[in-house]
């Protein structure tokens, strides 16, 4: 099976519900199989990645970002997926899609990130606030990890 195949497949569907179940599908595999090639995980991530910006769909835009969690929380790729192409949204979406983010820019370990991060330290929400704490605190811990 060639993860990248079917996700770029599942983008050319028209039905919505049908692309949001099939991205689940990959969000169980990046979980559930061990026998994933890696190299192949973080080029599925990158190219859901790229697509998720676009995405209008909120339902199917959470379904995605599940799946890429999946993928960095249960493959350890954070650090080696292309999250540079989320800074420039990251102001544009809901909040429970930020949280999402936030925490990869966390699971990154990257100190790039941090700034980003610490300006949502002052958000008003107070769900945004502690997700960046939280991320900030990953982020910390993998980067002194990486030393």
């Amino acid at each position: 099976m060639n993860i990248i195949d079917e996700i770029t497949n599942i983008f050319l569907l028209s039905n919505e519900e049908e692309k949001e179940r099939s991205i689940e599908k990959i969000g169980d595999l990046f979980e559930y199989d061990d026998s994933l090639d890696k190299s192949e995980v973080i080029e599925g991530v990158n190219l859901l990645l790229s697509n998720v910006v676009f995405e209008n769909n909120t339902s199917l835009k959470e379904s995605i970002l599940h799946t890429v969690n999946n993928a960095i929380v249960y493959k350890d790729i954070a650090g080696d997926v292309l999250l540079d192409v989320l800074l420039p949204f990251c102001s544009s979406f809901e909040v429970e899609d930020l949280l999402y983010v936030l925490s990869f820019f966390g699971f990154s370990g990257n100190e790039k990130y941090l700034s980003i991060l610490n300006s949502y330290l002052k958000h008003p929400n107070a769900e945004i606030h502690e997700a960046a704490q939280e991320a900030i605190t990953e982020l910390e811990f993998r980067s002194f990890k990486k030393k």
